[in-house]
């Protein structure tokens, strides 16, 4: 007898086969009156012309968004009933190529959570507890699952692009997350949108309080362009986004940030990453100054961004005053001790995750010294391919940050062991501080070997007999530093 497939796997055969059109398969055939030349010929210049971001910003204004369908599709009831279906969630299999070397990162994947939620910040310092938890889409369920395994075989099948990606398509996205709650509606708000972007922000935020926030991940679409987040803006999508994970997407330009996601547009954000977006600038970086519930942000390997870029924007930040943004991920930008120590002057006393790795200007006494000022909430440290730490450093560190839940160290190459880390660790518990349970490491191309690994998982066990601490020394653990 024939295997039938899971619901999930059949919805997603449903919504994207390799010839399916979202916007047809959500909105139903093209309506003679939105056949526009026009428009065709905006839409070409998009997908082939996003560094001249001012010309682009401005023709796609003129750009007309299709109205939603008279009728709803079978795909949307499909899927609108997989939503309200009383299926167990499961763990949430991102695309093959996300597990690799350059992947695994203390923050990523960045729309994941640990599921069931945990009820304190506490317990984020344990690991996950594979009987009972797994990694899943933050605020998810399995309408949104279903389209974000769409968007993930699209960018891995090198199909993805803004024609398969469309108005509808996110229309579609905003129902899965809000099950059809009323919002605000889009015609509204754009006729608000080019007078009220600045000020407008606060007030546009709360007016959708009532509504659920969802997680979207355009993970390596390095075809999006302008057209990809003008559909998402013309679909309301900002009214229920909470999450946005935008690494390696390298059509996404400053005048693209600044013009569509921080112009009052997607006023809820509170975690966005822009890691490995090249062509954003400092500019780009002082806009995120608007997106005022900003929580956490990753633009790490964005090398047109300097230090002081990061530091003036935290600096006006209203998270920062409010203690509310506690994570800033900006390896890759050339830090130093004098830069590290400004930051650290305004953030020290609420920031939780911190990442600064790829620097050769760090060094060892510095981190130490500025990194301190931080021991009281700092559970989450990404300092990879950082010369100036060696085993001396780890050591110091590991008595200084007692909270240290989770540690990138990889590609520190003079740090051989772990055992003056825990050390450090347990003379900082003798000292009466507050420890955390268990201790996260990525440790690839470090000095650290499988023997010094061993003997350290010896020597530091708890009550029940259990290893304190797990270290990665191959391309493993994608998923493992996530405490949330």
């Amino acid at each position: 007898m024939r295997e039938i497939a899971p619901l999930r796997i059949l919805a997603l055969r449903a919504v994207g086969p390799p010839g399916c059109q979202p916007e047809v398969t959500f909105g139903g055939p093209p309506r003679p009156t939105n056949k526009k030349k026009d428009g065709d010929t905006i839409e070409t210049k998009n997908n082939n012309n996003t560094d001249n971001n001012d010309e682009t910003t401005n023709s796609t204004t003129e750009f007309d968004p299709p109205l939603p369908p008279d009728e709803s599709t079978m795909a949307s009831r499909l899927l609108r009933s997989l939503r309200n279906s009383s299926m167990t969630i499961q763990p949430y299999v991102a695309g093959t190529t996300r597990a690799n070397a350059s992947d695994v990162d203390i923050s990523q994947p960045w729309v994941m959570a640990i599921y069931p939620p945990r009820d304190n910040d506490d317990n984020n310092n344990s690991p996950i507890d594979e009987t009972n938890e797994f990694l899943s889409i933050e605020n998810g369920n399995h309408a949104v699952e279903c389209l974000q395994m769409f968007i993930d075989a699209l960018v891995e099948s090198g199909r993805a692009g803004d024609d398969r990606l469309g108005v509808h398509f996110f229309r579609e996205w905003v129902q899965a997350v809000t099950g059809g709650m009323e919002a605000k509606p889009e015609q509204q708000q754009q006729k608000q949108r080019p007078k009220k972007k600045q000020k407008g922000n606060s007030n546009s935020s709360r007016q959708f309080d009532h509504l659920p926030l969802g997680s979207l991940s355009l993970h390596n679409l390095a075809s999006a362009s302008i057209h990809t987040f003008r559909s998402m803006e013309y679909a309301n999508v900002g009214s229920c986004l909470g999450t946005l994970d935008l690494t390696g997407t390298h059509g996404l330009t400053d005048s693209i940030l600044t013009n569509v996601i921080c112009s009052g547009s997607f006023p809820r954000l509170q975690r966005l990453s822009l890691k490995n977006s090249r062509k954003l600038t400092g500019k780009a970086v002082a806009s995120l100054v608007k997106l005022r519930d900003l929580r956490a942000f990753d633009v790490g390997g964005c090398f047109n961004i300097h230090p002081n870029d990061v530091i003036e924007m935290v600096q006006q930040h209203p998270g920062t005053r409010k203690g509310t943004l506690t994570e800033i991920y900006a390896g890759g930008l050339g830090w130093t001790d004098v830069a590290l120590e400004t930051l650290l002057s305004f953030t020290s006393k609420h920031i939780k995750g911190l990442g600064i790795g790829f620097s050769t200007y760090l060094s060892g006494p510095g981190m130490i010294l500025i990194l301190t000022k931080a021991a009281g909430t700092l559970d989450r440290l990404s300092i990879p391919f950082c010369t100036g730490v060696d085993d001396a450093v780890a050591s110091a560190l590991g008595k200084a940050l007692p909270k240290l839940a989770v540690l990138d160290i990889r590609g520190c190459n003079k740090v051989y062991s772990l055992t003056g880390m825990m050390d450090g660790r347990i003379a900082a518990g003798n000292s009466g501080a507050e420890v955390a349970r268990h201790l996260f490491v990525l440790a690839r191309y470090s000095g650290i070997s499988n023997n010094s690994l061993e003997e350290t998982s010896r020597l530091y066990r708890n009550e029940l007999g259990e290893p304190v601490f797990h270290c990665v020394l191959d391309g493993g653990g994608t998923g493992g530093g996530v405490r949330r």
